[in-house]
């Protein structure tokens, strides 16, 4: 067997079981760019099998409709494999219309490429099976041409500033696939192209398994995520200021309860993400009085019996709403506990002790001390000395007596009274 055979035949199927091997092994690979990977895979050995029979019919004295089908075929798929390496150049653009606008020439030359059933134009085969190319027969190699330049124009349009190393793979990989094009249809080699787009994909994939590129995505994943938490937060302080509007003499109470309580929970020694999640319930432990009336909320008089009872549904009202949001499932325990009495004379289960969660618990303190702390429609804020008594009383029957005495402990460090004016 010639060289020619080995060159063509097991080096690119060596390069596509490799690639397949290391990107079935490599879970952290982004899936996008892994299904696309996978797809030129399959994209690349399709060409090439189609390729051995461009190069095995001469010898087999067929038809020549057979030679223009492989040639056909192949014609089609060389521009369909840069095309989708363009897709993971551009993997972080969301929308479909340029996605679409680079299909256009795909699709033209898929047409030019089918115009050798009918015409000469693009190329033909004589009855030797001897390849003649006609007047529009470099038009298959200004697609390529236009999809090598897009690399290297949408590399530096939409990899960001720090991407310079995926910037410089890039240009490489063009570069090679120039040099690839080149010999196949200046030089009339039949091998480099073959052989350059497999070794593109590989060393594209390599940039992708790189720690630079690992760095990248590290990077581009924690900016997404503290983009989220301050969507969240904002959201979350827009719904809560909305319930403490509906009071002026409560504005900003949910946010003092939650500052408050991860306070709290940090002087218990929680977790950071606990104390992370306590601040969020505190936020919206009072999120259930977006369903109760103005006119009850606001009443200066002593409620009804059932206007109290309407008051006392806001932790279901609130709890059903939290209940809602699965990506953080425990965040109704606030809204739905922070009435319940250690005792079990609270509301709205009548829980006693740590069966009450742990984050209610503390919120209750929280709330309590701010109720007291703040001026209400009925009285002016409590004196800090009268404050501190009432948590000493209601220790162990209204509130859990270890939180209580954490709050107590924080009253006594503040000697100037000034937690409150937060």
């Amino acid at each position: 067997m010639s060289i020619d055979f080995y060159t063509i035949d097991y080096f690119p199927i060596i390069g596509s079981v490799f690639l397949f091997i290391f990107i079935w092994r490599n879970s952290d690979l982004d899936e996008s760019v892994r299904k696309v990977f996978y797809t030129l895979i399959a994209v690349t050995d399709l060409e090439l099998i189609n390729f051995n029979l461009e190069y095995s019919i001469p010898s087999m004295h067929l038809d020549s409709i057979w030679m223009v089908t492989v040639t056909c075929i192949g014609y089609i798929l060389r521009p369909v494999l840069l095309y989708l390496l363009i897709l993971i150049v551009i993997r972080d653009v969301k929308g479909t219309r340029l996605r679409r606008l680079l299909l256009i020439p795909a699709v033209i030359n898929t047409l030019f490429s089918l115009s050798g059933f009918f015409t000469d134009l693009a190329y033909s085969y004589d009855e030797n099976n001897v390849f003649h190319r006609g007047p529009l027969g470099w038009f298959s190699h200004i697609v390529m041409i236009f999809y090598l330049l897009s690399i290297i124009f949408l590399s530096l349009k939409f990899r960001k500033k720090g991407h310079r190393f995926e910037q410089f793979v890039l240009f490489i990989i063009t570069f090679i696939l120039i040099f690839g094009s080149f010999m196949e249809s200046i030089l009339g080699n039949l091998v480099l192209l073959r052989l350059s787009i497999i070794a593109s994909i590989l060393f594209y994939y390599m940039f992708f398994q790189s720690q630079t590129y690992k760095d990248e995505m590290a990077e581009e994943k924690l900016e997404q995520a503290q983009k989220l938490e301050t969507l969240s937060f904002q959201v979350v302080t827009a719904l809560a200021g909305t319930v403490d509007a509906k009071d002026a003499y409560t504005n900003g109470h949910s946010m003092r309860v939650a500052q408050y309580s991860r306070d709290i929970a940090d002087k218990l020694g929680c977790s950071e993400q606990f104390v992370k999640d306590i601040y969020f319930m505190g936020i919206l432990h009072d999120i259930g009085k977006i369903g109760i009336p103005d006119s009850i909320i606001n009443k200066k008089g002593k409620l009804t019996d059932e206007e109290y009872d309407i008051i006392k549904s806001h932790p279901v009202i609130g709890s059903e709403v939290l209940k809602k949001i699965t990506e953080m499932p425990n965040l109704y325990c606030g809204a739905r506990w922070h009435h319940e009495h250690y005792d079990g004379t609270g509301y709205p289960d009548g829980i006693s002790g740590e069966d009450i969660p742990l984050e209610a618990r503390i919120i209750a303190v929280a709330d309590a001390y701010d109720a007291m702390s703040s001026k209400r429609s009925y009285r002016d804020p409590m004196k800090q000395a009268d404050i501190r008594k009432e948590l000493v009383r209601v220790r162990g029957s209204q509130l859990d007596p270890e939180i209580a005495d954490v709050m107590i402990n924080m009253i006594d460090n503040d000697k100037d009274y000034l937690m409150r004016e937060r």
